[in-house]
């Protein structure tokens, strides 16, 4: 997880994230999710190729993040904190605020192909590495 850097005046404040600077790739793709229902939950798939960067521009999101070093959970509650998913590392979205509206800069179109969607599948391939 990171700062983004962030500029505050007393018109309020301006968060920058740079392709290839604070996010270190360029951007394919960006999509925002919101109106999670209370309970619900997201992710839950690994991409074999993609970068992607998450940073919940409103409310508050718990991640959990797992590849073959281990297990980690974050929790993105301000609009400049953000957290990178590498290639090959299942995320889970959780615990949705009710405000909550997560944003979503990735490294790659959307191909589905490139997903996994199988826990057991995402552990034996991680295995095997």
């Amino acid at each position: 997880m990171n700062l983004l850097n962030t500029f505050t005046d007393e018109r309020g404040s301006l968060t920058v994230a740079e392709a290839e600077k604070e996010i270190p790739f360029v951007i394919k793709r960006a999509y925002w999710i919101y109106n999670v229902p209370e309970g619900q939950e997201r992710g839950k798939h690994a991409n074999r190729m993609t970068y992607q960067y998450l940073v919940a521009v409103k409310g508050r999101v718990e991640i959990t993040l797992e590849n073959k070093e281990g297990k980690r959970a974050y929790v993105l509650d301000r609009p400049d904190k953000g957290v990178l998913i590498p290639p090959m590392t299942w995320n889970e979205l959780l615990s949705f605020s009710e405000d909550a509206v997560l944003l979503v800069l990735s490294s790659q179109p959307y191909r589905p192909e490139m997903y996994i969607n199988s826990y057991e599948e995402f552990l034996r391939i991680i295995r095997e590495e």
